[in-house]
């Protein structure tokens, strides 16, 4: 078998970063979705109810921190938050707590997306376990959708996405709604 890529995502949802090669932590890949989105309650935010996600390219910073790069805003260092109170979020059907990343960057993904919207930091990778029913009881996970490593071969991501051009197209011809609601993430 032949690696063909690895892509980590430091935040959940944004724009992937490639890499050559990547430490593998019990948790998952080194740096992988250890940021996430979320609105002001606390619920997470995925591509399906804002895709514009996919335009923010989060790269690693200095001592932990990220830059953040997408059109028409400028770019913003965001530090590893240093402590500081915690606040729960939900991600699928988990509530972790995770530390707000600050105001600065706040700001920018409120005017970004023209609602308020909050950048949170899994410091603790301790707190989130995997479904126990697939995982041992010490198993933990990051803000990846539920376990910390996925491995895909390319005929599978490539059936996959047949099939996901397929239900879209008749979902349009359905009527389908729309798609991305607190039900539906």
């Amino acid at each position: 078998m032949r690696l063909a890529s690895i892509h980590t995502y430091p935040i959940k949802g944004c724009h992937r970063v490639d890499h050559r090669a990547v430490a593998v932590e019990p948790w998952g890949l080194a740096g992988d979705r250890r940021w996430l989105v979320v609105e002001p309650d606390g619920w997470f935010i995925t591509q399906r109810a804002e895709p514009r996600l996919a335009l923010i390219r989060a790269t690693p910073g200095d001592g932990g921190g990220l830059v953040l790069r997408t059109p028409g805003m400028p770019d913003l260092d965001v530090p590893a938050p240093a402590g500081g109170a915690r606040l729960p979020v939900r991600i699928w059907r988990d509530e972790v707590e995770a530390t707000p990343a600050g105001p600065a960057v706040d700001g920018w993904l409120t005017k970004l997306f023209d609602r308020p919207l909050r950048l949170v930091h899994l410091d603790d990778t301790t707190k989130r376990p995997v479904n126990p029913e697939y995982g041992r009881a010490d198993d933990r996970v990051s803000f990846a959708d539920g376990y910390p490593v996925l491995l895909a071969n390319t005929a599978s991501t490539w059936s996959s996405a047949a099939l996901q051009r397929g239900r879209r197209t008749a979902g349009r011809a359905a009527g389908s709604g729309s798609v991305g609601s607190r039900s539906g993430r």
